[in-house]
């Protein structure tokens, strides 16, 4: 009788779990983490680019519709291979096409656009 009841006390003591198997864990979760990071990064990379096309079409549309209305006599004449920021394309802005903050390139604020006329649409300068 004694017997069983020490090995009721052993069993019931033990209600943790060991280093080793906390160890295990933390290993298989640092290996899982390894390989997701990379792809998530990879496609924040892409979205914000997607993003920053996307913006740049919005942009096209705008300077087209300025020039086709020609609100207060303002246009905007786009130059092939010519890099834009918000201040150039400032007339969308007091004529009420788009806010300061729609201009904003939101890849990277210290870039502004590049005029293509071969796709005839703006894209984030490099």
């Amino acid at each position: 009788m004694t017997n069983s009841t020490n090995n009721k006390k052993i069993t019931t003591l033990r209600k943790g779990f060991t280093l080793i198997e906390i160890l295990i864990v933390v290993v298989i979760i640092g290996v899982l983490a390894a390989l997701v990071v990379p792809s998530v990064t990879g496609a924040l990379d892409d979205a914000n680019i997607e993003a920053a096309d996307a913006r740049g079409g919005q942009i096209t549309t705008m300077v087209t519709r300025l020039n086709q209305f020609q609100p207060n006599g303002d246009t905007i004449v786009l130059t092939n291979a010519t890099s834009y920021n918000a201040t150039a394309l400032n007339k969308l802005v007091t004529n009420g096409y788009c806010s300061a903050e729609d201009l904003v390139n939101q890849v990277n604020s210290a870039k502004g656009w590049t005029w293509s006329a071969s796709t005839r649409k703006f894209t984030p300068t490099p």
